[in-house]
């Protein structure tokens, strides 16, 4: 008898655009992106985004109605080897607002463009360096990470910016679990 080895799909070999979404606003993880792009932050943001601690015009009571029906979430672009090449610079309400937005950007590559950006200043370097991804000048996407070196920021840069219009984007999200811990989505699964 032989042992049969399932084979990943052809579209999953390349890069690849997951999408996190979060149970609670206390969430670990979402604190963590949260930190890392207030710097980056600028602008204003689309309906379907969630714009955490930022006040409106509109009745607190449908607000909150709406925030808490909503599972506020993130997406992430991964290479093949599941480094991360970039994330998202919203905040979306939902999942089908962020996998639309994603299609979105995708259909216009030509639409794309980097803005690059200094970090929290810290020591005599100049402090870090990282990028932002603008879709028609508004922002869409960030750097992981922040950059000792301009070559290196531009280098990550580029490699993101080719890899987002052709990634094969997830049809369910991972989600954040009761205890912070982060669950796997099982692919074709669907939504839970």
């Amino acid at each position: 008898m032989t042992d049969v080895v399932a084979m990943e799909p052809a579209a999953s070999v390349g890069p690849r655009i997951t999408f996190t979404v979060f149970r609670s606003s206390d969430d670990p993880m979402l604190r963590s992106w949260l930190r890392f792009r207030s710097p980056l932050v600028g602008g204003s943001t689309p309906d379907d985004v969630l714009t955490l601690g930022r006040a409106t015009a509109e009745d607190p009571a449908r607000r909150d109605r709406r925030d808490a029906a909503a599972e506020p979430g993130f997406w992430r672009l991964l290479a093949s080897n599941n480094r991360e090449l970039g994330r998202s610079f919203l905040l979306y309400r939902s999942f089908d607002h962020a996998r639309s937005h994603v299609g979105q950007v995708q259909s216009d590559p030509q639409a794309l463009a980097v803005a690059f950006v200094s970090g929290p200043r810290g020591g005599s370097g100049g402090g870090p360096r990282g990028w932002v991804v603008t879709f028609d000048g508004t922002p869409v996407m960030t750097c992981s990470r922040w950059y000792d070196s301009t070559s290196a920021r531009a280098a990550a840069a580029t490699v993101a910016l080719a890899a987002l219009p052709a990634a094969h984007v997830a049809e369910t999200p991972d989600r954040s679990g009761p205890s912070g811990r982060f669950l796997r989505r099982v692919e074709g699964a669907g939504s839970r």
